[in-house]
């Protein structure tokens, strides 16, 4: 199959934002890899929630529950939910 030398040129407007991240040859590697897919990028947040309800739950030691909430941003009713779904824990 002929080969044509692409450029910025043809990177659809909806997705240049990708091209400018990874630069043209990164951007063709994605394509050749993944063209005609829908992909769904989660958020880092998204991504990064197990790792803190597993830092939550290592951390708490049942009198730091604001201080976890502080730390992690999130409220203290939330902290607690999630020591409240891993089994019977101190919180105060």
């Amino acid at each position: 199959m002929a080969q044509f030398k692409l450029s910025s040129a043809q990177v659809p407007e909806d997705i240049y934002w990708l091209y400018e991240l990874v630069g043209l040859e990164r951007f063709l590697k994605i394509i050749d890899t993944a063209g005609g897919e829908f992909l769904y990028f989660p958020k880092r947040s998204t991504l990064e929630r197990d790792l803190r309800r597993e830092a939550i739950l290592r951390e708490f030691d049942g009198t730091n529950l604001r201080q976890l909430a502080r730390k992690y941003g999130l409220s203290e009713r939330h902290v607690r939910s999630i020591l409240q779904k891993e089994g019977p824990h101190k919180t105060s």
